[in-house]
């Protein structure tokens, strides 16, 4: 017996040694459960959990803050991300803790801050100027179309009264014009073929008319910095406007590095934008009002609580506008040049959420009964969504499932999505797009772990009665998911073939596969799962070593070992 006992133990030792690092998974006692004492049933459901997981009562957390899915910034901050502060900190669990996991009750976005009256004129006046321009470069398609149809008798000496030099019937105001960027790309081309065909009139006073209108549409669609690069000769713009245009460049550029220096007013902001057309063109002045209206825009600001709660101890109140590089992210961490704005930690986060509490409370069950046995069923994959080039990655994850592992895969390179009640034991799933129509197309195996690309799916994810994926997929079966609290662009979701591929390997736990292959954090993508399931466990599918060092985290020579096929 004592020589038994000793074989088992040497057996441990070498196992531990063997092991890579990255085997090492996210355990109980890192796990912090945080609860709303104010949305009935999350207490309730937050001991549960600790129960089934077998984490320390100590280990939870009850909040007060609004029951609601959304929750102000202010009172995030105050209600949510200063007590968890204060109690990791004050129980010496900086770095103790590698996981938060938000229990059903716990608000779902997090809005930015409220504009103020200043933000809202302001704002009001870039909207105003943006719409303005939109409209003249309009007026000024259409002025171009009569080029070298119509000759009329100029009415100034000046290339800036544009309208002057056409017929006074030659444009009018449209109610809808093409989008700005469609109705510039049209603009340019057509400046072209007019340009060639001014130079081949052969009536000498309509060659010059026609080439005077076109110096004038250029000049005031594209401004004085880039007309001055291909000005007429002076048969067609004399040698004294040309002078004039120059002096007005040097006021106008002197003036908007004074005003760029000033306080941002509407007023201001007008005289910009009208410097910026002389000097820099519509598209330019188009650019910029655009760019200021997102940033004065506070209203569009927002995250998911959990990809904000990442970025926990970081001091101070960063903005809600835009994603920032996830850190854990492994092409982050291991990419030539650090991106900026990158946070220098973070913390893993998760939510146990639905539509329902009962709809959290099946995803804790499933997730322990499902890691007993395994996760069995089939890899349905449906691609021929909007953009090939992201068809690649899922016809990729297919290609891998194929090859390492024994699952069975179903592949839908076809623009229609899975047929209604066509995919039987759906185990696994990944595709696009079906915006907010969720199409029953899956028997889902107990377990499953599934997510759908697109916007909005889980805009609504505490309202039962939407058609949004995120809530139809829980409520039919889906143990673990993620989606969109609100437009997430489509490089805000984990590339499919780097998380199946590290799930498949039963070495890592949800949280673990999703933090690092998720891009960003402060943003708007939420993770839907219990943080410690894996379900492939017992079973891989997938050895790590035919993966990427750095996805796995383990040392790079550890490459040069076996990638036999798991049995």
């Amino acid at each position: 017996m004592t020589n038994h006992r000793t074989f088992l133990l040497c057996c441990f030792i070498v196992a531990g040694i063997l092991a890579p690092e990255s085997a090492k998974a996210l355990r109980p006692e890192e796990v912090l459960v945080v609860t709303n004492a104010n949305a009935r049933g999350s207490g309730k459901l937050g001991k549960y959990y600790c129960l089934a997981r077998n984490i320390l009562p100590e280990r939870m957390v009850v909040l007060r803050t609004t029951a609601g899915a959304i929750v102000a910034r202010k009172e995030y901050n105050d209600n949510i991300r200063d007590p968890l502060r204060e109690f990791l900190t004050r129980n010496k669990l900086k770095g103790k803790i590698k996981c938060i996991v938000l229990m059903w009750g716990v608000p779902v976005r997090v809005l930015g801050t409220k504009m103020t009256k200043e933000q809202q004129e302001l704002l009001s006046a870039y909207k105003s100027v943006r719409m303005r321009l939109h409209g003249r470069l309009a007026v000024n398609a259409q002025l171009i179309g009569t080029i070298g149809r119509v000759f009329p008798v100029q009415r100034t000496k000046t290339l800036r009264q544009v309208g002057a030099l056409f017929a006074p019937s030659a444009a009018k105001r449209l109610e809808n014009p093409p989008a700005f960027a469609k109705l510039k790309q049209t603009f340019d081309a057509e400046l072209k073929k007019k340009q060639a065909g001014a130079q081949k009139l052969t009536n000498r006073k309509k060659s010059r008319i026609a080439l005077r209108q076109i110096a004038a549409l250029r000049l005031d669609t594209y401004g004085a910095s880039r007309w001055l690069k291909k000005t007429p000769d002076e048969s067609i713009v004399s040698g004294a406007e040309k002078d004039r245009i120059k002096r007005e460049m040097t006021a106008d550029k002197a003036e908007l590095a004074r005003l760029k220096a000033s306080d941002e007013t509407p007023k201001t902001a007008r005289r910009i934008s009208e410097l910026m057309v002389r000097y820099y063109g519509i598209g330019s002045a188009y650019s910029h009002c655009d760019k200021r209206i997102k940033a004065t825009n506070t209203d569009v600001e927002d995250a998911s609580v959990d990809s904000e709660l990442s970025l926990l101890w970081e001091q101070g109140n960063h903005s809600l506008r835009g994603w920032r590089p996830n850190p854990m992210n492994w092409r982050v961490a291991h990419a030539k040049k650090r991106k900026p704005n990158t946070p220098a930690e973070i913390i893993m986060t998760a939510r146990i959420d639905g539509p329902s509490v009962a709809d959290a409370l099946r995803i804790i069950k499933d997730s322990i009964e499902t890691e007993k046995v395994g996760l069995k069923g089939k890899f349905y994959i449906d691609a021929g969504g909007k953009y090939p080039p992201y068809d690649a990655h899922l016809k990729n994850l297919a290609k891998i499932i194929k090859k390492h592992t024994k699952i069975p895969v179903v592949l839908d390179t076809k623009k229609a999505l899975f047929a209604r009640g066509s995919c039987p034991d759906a185990a696994l799933y990944v595709g696009w797009y079906s915006l907010r129509k969720y199409i029953p197309a899956f028997k889902w195996s107990r377990g499953a772990v599934a997510w759908h690309i697109a916007s909005f799916e889980a805009h609504h994810l505490r309202t039962p009665t939407v058609n949004e994926w995120c809530v139809k997929m829980i409520q039919n079966g889906v143990t673990a998911t993620t989606g969109a609290v609100n437009e997430p662009y489509l490089h805000a979701f984990p590339l499919p073939e780097d998380f199946f591929s590290l799930l498949l390997t039963g070495n890592f736990t949800l949280a673990e596969c999703y933090w690092r292959t998720i891009p960003s954090v402060s943003w708007r993508i939420t993770f839907i799962a219990d943080p410690l399931y894996n379900p492939f466990k017992l079973h891989p599918q997938f050895s790590m070593y035919a993966l990427p060092a750095a996805l796995t985290g383990r040392d790079v020579k550890d490459n040069e070992k076996s990638t036999k096929k798991p049995n």
